[in-house]
C-alpha cells in the first residue's frame, strides 16, 4: 500500500495510541516544568495582586488632599513592609496632611487613595520624614494597583495543553505553586547504525561518522521529544534484535526509533525484523526525500522505523514523528505550518510530494523561502541554517512571489537573511488569450513528439489541430511542440498558472501508444479532476473503423479545472479521427463545464 504523509502519521499515532496508550500525568519541579504542556487547567489560589500596592515611587495622598497642595512628608512605606506597623491608625490617623512616600510594590496604607510619581512633585525626589512638599492634584485610584486587577482567586490562570512557557512559571510562583502537573511525554530509545557507521572512533576505510543519533537527539531537544537512550548496530540482525533487547531491558522505552536498514538492500536489518512480525508494515509513501519507511510491534513495544540517508531522516522527524506523537499523546511540540512566498521557481516531481529544505525570512511584512540546496538525500551541510520544509506538490510548479505551504520546525525565527522577492511581471503560458470570463472560447494544442522538438521530424498534426479549432471559434494559438520528456514540465507549468487563465478546451497529440517514451497519459492523468472515459471509447470506435491498431492508443479525456483535456494519438490518422468525434461534441462539453445552457 502506497499512503500520502499525512495518511502514514495518522497510521503511525493510531498504532502508538493501541500499544503505548494514554500516559500518565507527570509532576514536575516549577523550574523543571519549561516547555512542557500543562495536563490540567491551572487555577489562581490568590487573587493577584493580592494586596492594593503602589504601581510608582512616589507619595500617597488620602482622599482630602487629591486636589493638590503642600503637605508634611509622613514615614516611608518600602515594598515588603505592612504600612499597618507605621500608620497604627491609617494616614489621616497620623494627620490628615500627611503626604506618604511610598514604593513600587508597596502595600498600599488604609485612607491613601490615590499615587503621585516622585519625579511630578516639588522638589522631584524624595525628602525626609517631617518636611514639606508640593504635590499636583490628581485622580483617586492613579497608579494603585487593585487586589485581583490581573486575576481574581479561584479563576484560570492557564488551560490544559498550554505550554509552560518563562511567564506561566512566574504567574505559577507569584501562587506559591512550586510544581506543576504536565503531560507525559513517550520514552524514546533511538537506534542507528550498520556496518559503515561507527561513533566514538576513526572510520576505517569506506565507514562514516555517526551523524543520525546526533541528529535526532538534536531534533529531539527542540521538539518535544523525550529520548531516554541510545544504541548501535552492525548490519547482522542478531546484533539489531540483541540491541532492542537491550534496550527495552535496561530502558523499558515506550518507543523504539531506528534510523537506517528499511530500504530494499541485502543487507536492511530493521527491514528484516519487522517482516518477521505479526504486527508490521514495510514499505515506500509519496514523499521525498524519506519514502520508505516501516513499522511493528516487538513484544508491546512499537518500532518506527525511517530511512537512513540524514536528511531523509530529518524530513521524516518533523513530517511523520513528531505530527505522529502530536496526534496519539498531545505533549510535546505541536507541528506549524505558515503561508509563505517562493523568490524563486520552484517545481514539483511525478507522483510524490517533495519536502525541500529552506529559509524563510521577514521581507517587510511578507514572509518569504528561500530554498536551501538541492533535494538529494545526503546533501547535509546544505541544510544548515533550514527553519522550514517546504511542501512542493506533485507536478507541482511555484513562481517567484507565489505561496507555497511550509513546515516549520520548532527552533525557527525569522531573522535570516533572504534574497527579496524579484518584481514579477505577469506572465502565464496562457497569456494572450482570452479567458473564462470572456465571450470567446480558447485553446490549447500541445504535441508531444521528441523528434519533431529536434527538427528532425516535421509536425503536421499541430497545425491541423489548431486550424480545426479555430474554424470552430476558438481562439488558439499556433501548437506547442516538446519532447516526450519534457512534456511533464510543461503541463505542470500550464496548470500551475492562475486557472482562470486556463484555456477551455487543451489538445494533446503524441504519446499515447505503449513505446518507453510515451508519457502524455501518464503525465495528464496526474492533474485531471474528472475522467471521461466514453469520449475516448468514441475516438476508438472511430479509428477501429480504419485501422485495428487504434487499439493500440492509450488515449485519456476529462476535466482539470474548467478546461476540457484530451489526449490524441500522434498519427495523422488518429488526429483526423479525434476531430471527427470531437467536433460534434466539443462545444456541448464546454458550454456545460462553464455551466451555459446548451443547445438539445
Amino acid at each position: 500500500m502506497t499512503m500520502s504523509t499525512e495518511t502514514y502519521a495518522d497510521t503511525l499515532a493510531r498504532l502508538l495510541l493501541d500499544t503505548v496508550g494514554e500516559l500518565p500525568a507527570l509532576p514536575l519541579p516549577l523550574t523543571e516544568a519549561m516547555g512542557w504542556r500543562l495536563a490540567a487547567d491551572l487555577v489562581t489560589k490568590h487573587p493577584s495582586p493580592r494586596f492594593d500596592n503602589s504601581q510608582m515611587d512616589g507619595y500617597g495622598i488620602g482622599y482630602a488632599n487629591v486636589a493638590g497642595g503642600r503637605f508634611r512628608v509622613g514615614p516611608d512605606v518600602p515594598a515588603g513592609t505592612d504600612p499597618a506597623d507605621i500608620y497604627h491608625y491609617g494616614v489621616n490617623g497620623y494627620g490628615h496632611d500627611t503626604a506618604v512616600p511610598i514604593m513600587t510594590g508597596a502595600k498600599i496604607p488604609e485612607d491613601v487613595v490615590a499615587i503621585i510619581p516622585v519625579e511630578q512633585t516639588d522638589p522631584p525626589h524624595f525628602v525626609a520624614t517631617g518636611e514639606y512638599v508640593h504635590l499636583p492634584s490628581v485622580e483617586v485610584g492613579t497608579f494603585i494597583r487593585k487586589t485581583g486587577s490581573d486575576l481574581p482567586a479561584g479563576t484560570v490562570l492557564a488551560r490544559e495543553s498550554t505550554v509552560v512557557d518563562a511567564a506561566l512559571i512566574a504567574a505559577a510562583a507569584s501562587q506559591g505553586i512550586a510544581e506543576l502537573t504536565v503531560k507525559a511525554r513517550p520514552k524514546i530509545a533511538v537506534i542507528a547504525g550498520g556496518d559503515e557507521v561507527v561513533a566514538g572512533r576513526a572510520p576505517r576505510e569506506a565507514q562514516i561518522f555517526d551523524a543520525n543519533t546526533p541528529l535526532m537527539r538534536g531534533f529531539a531537544q527542540t521538539h518535544g521529544m523525550d529520548i531516554i537512550a541510545t544504541g548501535s548496530t552492525t548490519d547482522e540482525l542478531r546484533d539489531f534484535q540483541s540491541e532492542i533487547d537491550r534496550l527495552i531491558r535496561d530502558h523499558a522505552p515506550d518507543i523504539i526509533l531506528t534510523s537506517g536498514g528499511i530500504s530494499e538492500g541485502k543487507y536492511e536489518v530493521v527491514r528484516q525484523l519487522l517482516e518477521r512480525l505479526e504486527v508490521s508494515w514495510v514499505g515506500k509513501i509519496q514523499q521525498q526525500p524519506g519514502g520508505p519507511q516501516g513499522y511493528g510491534v516487538y513484544g508491546r513495544t512499537p518500532i518506527l522505523a525511517l530511512p537512513g540517508n540524514p536528511i531523509s531522516t530529518l524530513v521524516s522527524l518533523r513530517m511523520v514523528i513528531v505530527p505522529a506523537l502530536w496526534k496519539a499523546f498531545r505533549s510535546g511540540w505541536a507541528p506549524v505550518a505558515v503561508q509563505t512566498k517562493v523568490n524563486s521557481t520552484v517545481t514539483g516531481i511525478r507522483g510524490k510530494t517533495q519536502y525541500r529544505r529552506a529559509m524563510i525570512g521577514l521581507q517587510g511584512a511578507d514572509l518569504v523561502a528561500q530554498l536551501q540546496g538541492e533535494a538529494s538525500s545526503h546533501l547535509l551541510a546544505q541544510a544548515v541554517g533550514s527553519n522550514a520544509l517546504l511542501e512542493v506538490p506533485p507536478l507541482s510548479r511555484f513562481k517567484p512571489g507565489q505561496t507555497v505551504t511550509a513546515h516549520l520546525f520548532a527552533d525557527a525565527t525569522f531573522d535570516v537573511a533572504v534574497k527579496p522577492l524579484p518584481r514579477m511581471q505577469s506572465q502565464s503560458v496562457s497569456e494572450g488569450r482570452d479567458t473564462h470570463g470572456g465571450q470567446g472560447k480558447t485553446a490549447q494544442v500541445i504535441i508531444a513528439s521528441t523528434r519533431a522538438a529536434a527538427g528532425t521530424y516535421e509536425d503536421e498534426a499541430g497545425p491541423q489541430i489548431v486550424s480545426w479549432l479555430r474554424s470552430k471559434g476558438y481562439v488558439t494559438p499556433n501548437a506547442v511542440v516538446v519532447a516526450d520528456h519534457d512534456l511533464a514540465d510543461t503541463i505542470a507549468q500550464l496548470v500551475s498558472d492562475d486557472q482562470e487563465a486556463l484555456p477551455d478546451v487543451l489538445i494533446t497529440s503524441g504519446g499515447t501508444g505503449i513505446s518507453p517514451t510515451d508519457q502524455t497519459v501518464d503525465v495528464i492523468g496526474e492533474i485531471l479532476d474528472v475522467q471521461l472515459p466514453h469520449v475516448m471509447t468514441a475516438i476508438l470506435l472511430e479509428g477501429l473503423k480504419h485501422t485495428p491498431n487504434a487499439a493500440l492508443s492509450r488515449g485519456i479525456a476529462g476535466v482539470v479545472g474548467n478546461t476540457f483535456v484530451a489526449t490524441l494519438p500522434g498519427s495523422l490518422g488518429g488526429v483526423r479521427d479525434g476531430m471527427t468525434v470531437l467536433d460534434e461534441m466539443i462545444d456541448h462539453i464546454v458550454d456545460q463545464i462553464r455551466g451555459e445552457d446548451h443547445q438539445r
